[in-house]
């Protein structure tokens, strides 16, 4: 999937927190349990002559509400998943994923990275250690960002490690 130049090997690959997709996973089967409860309370008030006559449109409609919140739920599980940051010993690929059709492919090579800042937002955040990884480069694409990522302070500390290391190798 990527491909390396000579001499580089593959350091860390990282990804986002999981705590993004649980959070669409929960909002999802909230939403997904939000028409029966409804019906059950339309039922408490409409007499049950009238709702005959709904049975298999309301049946229709709830199944067409649940695949669309599957493909929804769907789509954010692959953005989820093909969302990364691969980190090698001469650069960092972002292979970021928009929808089903689209990914952008960048790569900054280790030398032009400026800055390395990570935010932690929040009590859970800091709690289950996720948050925003920013770095800043001298190339043409300023700014690599990567939200809710899973550990922002090891990812920092593996590529400023990794910058050390390429300068102390540039230096002898």
């Amino acid at each position: 999937m990527i491909n390396l130049e000579e001499g580089e090997y593959m350091v860390a690959i990282f990804r986002k927190h999981w705590w993004k997709i649980f959070t669409w996973g929960v909002s999802t089967f909230i939403l997904a349990i939000m028409p029966p409860v409804f019906l059950v309370l339309f039922i408490a008030f409409i007499p049950s002559v009238y709702l005959i006559d709904w049975v298999s449109i309301i049946g229709l409609s709830y199944s067409i509400w649940l695949a669309v919140l599957w493909v929804l739920f769907f789509v954010e599980w692959t953005d989820y998943y093909l969302d990364i940051w691969a980190v090698t010993n001469h650069r960092v690929i972002d292979i970021d994923h928009e929808g089903l059709f689209s990914r952008e492919v960048s790569t900054v090579r280790l030398e032009d990275i400026e800055d390395i800042t990570t935010e932690a937002f929040g009590i859970l955040a800091t709690f289950l250690k996720f948050g925003s990884v920013n770095i800043q480069t001298a190339g043409s694409k300023s700014e690599f960002y990567l939200d809710d990522a899973n550990n922002p302070e090891l990812i920092r500390k593996t590529i400023s490690g990794l910058i050390i290391e390429a300068k102390k190798k540039n230096i002898s």
